[in-house]
């Protein structure tokens, strides 16, 4: 498009921050008359896909201080609502026309009704002369440019992270892109330059983030979770300064402080997978690996992170419900809708269960292994189909992250890429006294064996019957050797 003042549009999505963000710089550098920003509320979106009611509440309050930092260099945000998928594009044609900008540029979104919705966007924007402009973002490596020696893509980890090293080295290792600078021009909307009126519709444009959502109410403490990308940036360089060099060990404990937490904060958008994994190398002495066991463990689960990316876009069956190895879907799971009630309230019998279900539920957030565990007792111990436990934690989960989330839930319940054998099913007793030895994590989230001392913690039924009377705590749901007769039968079938 050839003009002579060219005014761009960024439309934030996932990538909530002003550093480090390869549309937003791309829009800074094209635009000589000033750069917009601009974020679509989607509430029927949300819910169709599942979207915590804390996760929305984060997400608003990441938006006020991307607001507060974008106004500090001369760029207003603005916020449209749109209630379905197919709305988006009506929605972002009426700023462009309103604020008059002649080019839209944002980072690309990978799974499949997003990528259509990205679609659509960029037909109807061009169509009324808006160009259009994507850009990879969500990963260090763009999904598709690292392949098997074949032309294929990678379904096991090892050798992708082995492949996606050699690539990001070759390439001169992370490179993370500038802050946002003061914009030299500061924009104001078409009709206050004296062109064109507002567009007309049902749409409605504000500069002001709304409070909430309605029916996204967090019940979560927000204080848990401080919004914004300082506050990504400084939980970055706490965990590096003072916990990567243990992670490896600190990770399997979830009574520890040994995590970064920085989940959530990468899901939105505050900081970006590269400025994670620059801060870690550079820690590493300049090793992705090789280096400290505790960095080096810490690197490979931001690259699984990559790699579940590249899976969902290699084999795109896997947004819409489909297990990535087709023959589990064959599998006869069970469906019981008391049992599974009992698992999302904590309520199995299982002490680490129970108390991993009740953190999620009070905090919006899981600590990984206690994630394993919880999905491998669905899964393997209840049989039940492990859509029902991905939704519910995409329901709860301040993190929520499609592809983490499902690629996480189909390796526990072995019907997925790299998955690990069906025959390896978690005990969840032997979990309990190995991830939370002295029970500090059960007694905190399970009140009522508080006052249990020693290995009875993780199993009230070895309590002596007139203790185990006066604990109200419920008994097992299950027998986990039973249990684990049943899930084999049930995989044995499907090889059969």
């Amino acid at each position: 498009m050839v003009s002579c003042m060219n005014r761009a549009l960024m439309w934030f999505r996932a990538d909530l921050r002003i550093r480090d963000n390869t549309a937003l710089s791309a829009a800074a550098e094209w635009a000589d008359d000033g750069l917009v920003g601009v974020f679509v509320i989607c509430p029927g979106q949300w819910k169709q896909h599942d979207w915590a009611a804390v996760k929305v509440d984060f997400i608003l309050r990441t938006l006020r201080e991307l607001s507060t930092s974008l106004a500090k260099v001369g760029v207003p945000l603005v916020i449209v609502e749109a209630e379905k998928f197919r709305d988006v594009p009506r929605a972002l044609a009426g700023v462009a026309k309103e604020w008059g900008c002649s080019g839209l540029f944002f980072n690309r979104e990978y799974e499949v009704n997003e990528a259509r919705r990205d679609e659509l966007v960029v037909e109807d924007l061009t169509a009324s002369g808006v160009d259009c402009f994507a850009f990879d973002d969500q990963c260090v490596l763009a999904p598709g440019t690292v392949r098997t020696g074949e032309g294929r893509a990678f379904t096991v980890f090892t050798p992708f992270r082995n492949a996606w090293s050699k690539k990001v080295e070759e390439s001169g290792g992370i490179k993370v892109g500038r802050t946002l600078r003061t914009q030299t021009t500061h924009p104001k909307p078409a009709a206050a330059r004296g062109d064109a009126g507002p567009a007309l519709g049902t749409s409605r444009f504000t500069t002001k983030v709304p409070e909430r959502v309605a029916g996204f109410e967090a019940s979560v403490d927000p204080g848990l979770w401080p919004a914004g990308e300082r506050a990504a940036e400084k939980r970055l360089e706490t965990f590096v300064d003072q916990r990567i060099g243990r992670y490896k060990t600190d990770r399997e404990f979830p009574g520890v402080d040994g995590t970064s937490t920085l989940s959530p904060y990468l899901a939105v958008g505050a900081i970006s997978p590269r400025q994670c994994l620059k801060a870690a190398v550079e820690w590493n002495k300049g090793k992705l690996s090789g280096g400290n066991p505790g960095a080096d463990q810490w690197i490979a689960e931001l690259i699984w992170r990559e790699f579940y990316r590249h899976v969902l876009v290699a084999f795109p069956r896997v947004c819409t419900g489909r297990a990535f190895k087709s023959e589990t879907d064959r599998i006869q799971w069970r469906y019981d809708e008391r049992e599974f009630a009992a698992w999302c309230e904590g309520r199995t019998g299982y002490p680490i269960v129970d108390a991993a279900m009740r953190c999620l539920n009070a905090t919006g957030w899981m600590h990984n292994r206690l994630r394993m565990v919880a999905a491998r007792f669905l899964t393997k111990d209840l049989l039940i189909d492990w859509r029902w436990g991905e939704k519910y934690f995409m329901q709860r989960l301040v993190d929520g992250d499609f592809a983490s989330n499902n690629g996480g839930w189909q390796w526990s319940a072995s019907t997925g890429t790299d998955a690990a054998p069906y025959f390896r099913i978690f005990n969840p007793l032997s979990q309990s006294r190995k991830c939370d030895p002295e029970g500090f994590f059960i007694r905190k989230w399970v009140p009522e064996l508080a006052g249990v001392s020693g290995d009875e913690v993780h199993d009230p039924s070895e309590l002596p019957p007139l203790v185990r009377a006066g604990v109200r705590y419920p008994e097992k749901m299950v027998d986990h050797g039973e249990a684990r007769e049943r899930v084999m039968s049930a995989f044995a079938a499907i090889r059969g």
